[in-house]
């Protein structure tokens, strides 16, 4: 069962921040669960001016509990970016000597089909991995967090001498650390919510090894995204640059820039595992849609740190991991940097977003449900199963399930209006509506629903409302 507020993997919950670093285990219940994932494989050619890069993906994720990335042991470290020396480019043989007289060397025969050696073909991958590294890693930072003890909360260790020598002796405090991407030339950085709610104070780490102070500027619990500010006007990071996460697919290249586990900066790299996940963030009762699932290995310390493509931009933010044992196990899951767009522009001129709001609960329609509802088995859809009393969904005249059946020996109810399409947009699973009314919709706009009524189709003209805070 599923609401505005709840994913379609009912497992996907919120909870403690406090127990491991980077990206804080995501379960009230410390749940955190992995899967294995299948091996990858990456093959980049380069042509006159293009490149190609192919992968295998992964197994795909079952409901599963997910981990937040937040709090690894503070370092205070920063590694500047290196130059790859021309010489790690040149063409290497792989024959030893004792084979160089009896055997082909492979290494200089052309690829099938491509024209170009394997040789070349590793290379054209080490310069584009080098090149994207050194171009982006200025404009991720580190962050250093002094933050308010929540409650149950294990008391790390005290920061390293030197990195917060103004901050005195708290029994209160503890350390938290995160990654943040430069947003724009005004200072602005955007990182997780979770890395820095209840911080006292925050340490941004520059790629050069500068450190400054920031500020809060906004957060938005529901996006779990958050902007600070460096205050000292003298230091001003290049901004990253925004790709487009609707131009994703399965299969992408994917790359994680960021600080895990505060020991400097790093890389890694993967594919795009899947598109259209859906998380609750801590502190938050309403779900995220079109979350991407990579599997570039993101660890404590990762949160709030830019998904790049192949070209540089940002897709993604990294904010949470699918894991047993708090650390990477193949599943991470990151904000679409569409939805940044939306909201850090709000963020940094007000503070906070304002969310469309509906006021429903909800599921998809999957084939055992539209059996008991007397439709094809075919049928897709937002089942609606509750209407929210004095809601926009109430006063546009949705209707909620009114019967119970039993599907696989539970019972679920059934027999409420199924959204189909929302403005002419075709609507097949309640993260459809989701992303729909998020993306495309403000409060106070008027949409158009179309629903199922007992097999029937028919329009229904809602003034949506404004998402409460809690």
């Amino acid at each position: 069962m599923l609401t505005e507020s709840d994913s379609e993997q009912p497992a996907y919950i919120a909870g403690d921040t406090t127990e491991y670093g980077g990206f804080g285990v995501f379960a009230p219940h410390k749940w955190s669960v992995r899967r294995s994932v299948a091996m990858k494989s990456l093959a980049i050619v380069i042509g006159a001016a293009g490149l190609l890069a192919t992968a295998c993906g992964e197994e795909n994720a079952t409901t599963l509990p997910q981990a937040e990335l937040t709090r690894p042991p503070v370092i205070n470290t920063s590694v500047p970016p290196t130059t790859v020396p021309a010489s790690d480019t040149a063409p290497v043989s792989y024959s030893t000597p004792a084979q160089a007289g009896s055997q082909e060397d492979t290494t200089q025969k052309p690829s099938a089909d491509s024209g170009f050696t394997f040789e070349q073909i590793a290379s054209a991958h080490d310069e584009l991995m080098s090149s994207l590294y050194e171009s982006v890693v200025p404009s991720v930072v580190g962050l250093r967090v002094l933050q308010l003890a929540a409650p149950d909360s294990n008391i790390p260790q005290p920061f390293p001498e030197g990195l917060l020598p103004e901050t005195p002796p708290d029994d209160a405090l503890t350390q938290a650390a995160g990654s943040g991407l430069v947003w724009d030339d005004k200072g602005h950085i955007v990182t997780n919510r979770h890395v820095v709610a209840y911080a006292e104070r925050i340490v941004v780490v520059l790629s050069d090894g500068t450190q400054t102070d920031a500020e809060v500027v906004g957060m938005d619990a529901d996006s779990d995204l958050a902007v600070i500010r460096v205050t000292d006007e003298a230091i001003r990071p290049p901004p990253i640059k925004l790709g487009d996460s609707d131009d994703i697919r399965p299969g992408n290249f994917a790359v994680a820039i960021g600080d895990p586990f505060s020991r400097g900066f790093s890389m890694t790299s993967g594919i795009i595992s899947a598109l259209g996940r859906t998380i609750r963030p801590e502190h938050s009762n309403f779900a995220v849609p079109r979350v991407i699932q990579h599997d570039a290995a993101t660890n404590p310390g990762n949160s709030g740190g830019p998904l790049l493509n192949r070209h540089g931009e940002v897709v993604g933010i990294n904010t949470q991991i699918i894991s047993r044992t708090g650390v990477f196990s193949g599943i991470g899951l990151a904000i679409p940097v569409n939805l940044a767009k939306l909201v850090i522009p709000s963020l940094i001129a007000e503070g906070h977003y304002e969310y469309p709001y509906i006021g429903i609960r909800g599921t998809s329609v999957f084939p055992d449900i539209a059996v008991a509802m007397n439709l094809p088995s075919d049928t897709r859809g937002a089942l609606v199963i509750a209407v929210g009393i004095d809601s926009a969904a109430s006063r546009g005249g949705l209707r909620a399930s009114d019967q119970l059946t039993v599907i696989d020996g539970a019972e679920f109810p059934i027999g409420g209006d199924i959204v189909v399409a929302i403005d002419g947009t075709p609507i097949r699973s309640m993260d459809d509506l989701l992303a729909y009314v998020v993306e495309h919709t403000r409060p106070g706009d008027t949409a158009e629903f179309t629903v199922l009524r007992d097999g029937t189709e028919t329009s229904l003209s809602i003034a949506l409302g404004t998402r409460p805070s809690r």
